[in-house]
């Protein structure tokens, strides 16, 4: 029996691999004293991969394929602009130098 790979298929399999992420993320966090802040603010130790998954930060590893390991891809939290005007803050400091 042939399975169709439809729009149905393709939703379970993204699940599928999120919640492998969310439980290997999860349990590399237990040995090492890794702390996880959820987004009310709590500090969590040991959580369950289904805490993690209710994490804003988390959202990366469900809407990606493979992430990659920079800051920004890896659903850490970034914010772009404070990163642009500390660029900006630098090189206008750096200008004044010379």
């Amino acid at each position: 029996m042939e399975t169709k790979r439809n729009k149905e298929w393709r939703k379970k399999q993204c699940f599928r691999v999120f919640k492998k992420r969310m439980i290997l993320i999860a349990s590399e966090g237990c040995g090492n004293g890794n702390e996880f802040i959820l987004d009310d603010g709590q500090v969590v130790y040991n959580p369950h991969w289904f805490e993690l998954a209710k994490c804003s930060w988390t959202h990366v590893y469900k809407t990606t394929g493979t992430p990659c390991s920079c800051m920004i891809c890896k659903g850490e939290r970034y914010n772009r602009i404070v990163n642009k005007k500390e660029a900006r803050r630098i090189v206008n400091e750096s200008l004044e130098e010379l």
